[in-house]
């Protein structure tokens, strides 16, 4: 049999306003996100145990809910199974095992989307064009090295090497900016917002900027985030050539359709994976990435643990809604 419906994860370690509420009462006050937090999965102990309430992955609707068991996946279809997480729309295929209990044989997704023609023609170019994405600024972290923030800054405006290196430079015909623009505190200095202004003072002269915020940056908390309010950019706004975009960001740039956002959804996909790192140490950023593209969800997580504006119904047109794609 197969049933589709919406993915839903119960973990133990994942927040909970109902637990705070019980255990605090009317004493409870707006605590501040919790951006420290790595997983919402237990870890086992030496002996295997997770202890306690075990996690569980159940496929509900307006109907019900049935609890998944994936004991008898192998293989691709084992591989899927890690990266289920709350709000995805799938197709199950299996059998029922017992009473509320399916047994998976295999998962199936929304898949790629059709691609649609180009919203505009393609320019034809005698020389590669290429777009710079950039993150991770973090202006005011004392772990962050400002010169090489400095290098990046030079080597955009085609001022760093020699003529190979600067042609290479001049090649980059836009700039996105994508979160993690100062270091996320209690106590901002407004400090780091003058450092970022004379940065992107110093770039807006040379190409294009879009601006995206991120965690942490000073805009609304919820998804979608609003663009940076320019009074806080007092010198680079003055550029026409600085856009101040939302997150999620989407743009057409030479003919092609930019998606992506600043790093919000990806950070609380990968708090759902027991092995957030491949054999490397890396985190499974690009397969989280592609599994988004395949679920056809920018933020699947969202509204359960990812901070969003809580949608329940398009407005007009389907296409407004933010996130899925």
């Amino acid at each position: 049999m197969v049933v589709v419906g919406i993915v839903f994860r119960h973990l133990s370690l994942k927040p909970s306003i109902l637990k705070e509420y019980a255990k605090l009462g009317a004493d409870m006050i707006p605590a501040p996100p919790q951006r420290d937090l790595v997983s919402y999965v237990k870890k086992p102990n030496s002996d295997g145990d997770a202890g306690g309430q075990e996690d569980s992955i159940f496929l509900e609707d307006e109907s019900g809910r049935i609890l998944l068991d994936f004991s008898g996946l192998e293989g691709e279809a084992a591989e899927k199974s890690k990266y289920l997480v709350s709000g995805m729309i799938v197709a199950i295929r299996g059998r029922p095992e017992k009473l509320g209990v399916l047994l998976v044989r295999d998962i199936c997704r929304a898949g790629l989307p059709t691609r649609s023609a180009p919203c505009q023609e393609v320019p034809i170019c005698d020389e590669d064009r290429f777009v710079c994405i950039l993150s991770g600024l973090n202006f005011g972290n004392a772990d962050v090295n400002p010169l090489a923030i400095d290098l990046v800054t030079e080597f955009i405006k085609t001022n760093l090497g020699d003529s190979k290196f600067q042609k290479w430079g001049s090649t980059i015909v836009r700039l996105i900016v994508a979160g993690k623009l100062i270091n996320a505190s209690e106590n901002p200095d407004i400090q780091n917002l003058r450092e970022l202004d004379a940065t992107l003072v110093s770039i807006a002269s040379s190409i294009p900027i879009d601006l995206v915020p991120g965690d942490g940056d000073p805009t609304n908390f919820l998804l979608p985030q609003q663009p940076i309010n320019k009074c806080l950019l007092p010198s680079s706004s003055r550029f026409k050539t600085l856009r101040r975009a939302p997150n999620p960001y989407e743009a057409m740039i030479g003919g092609r359709r930019f998606l992506g956002t600043g790093g919000q959804n990806v950070e609380d996909f990968l708090r759902y994976v027991n092995d957030r790192r491949d054999s490397e140490g890396a985190e499974k950023i690009l397969s989280v990435l592609e599994e988004m593209i395949r679920s056809r969800h920018l933020a699947p997580t969202a509204p359960d643990t990812l901070a969003s504006y809580p949608f329940y119904e398009s407005v007009g047109d389907v296409k407004s809604f933010p996130f899925p794609f």
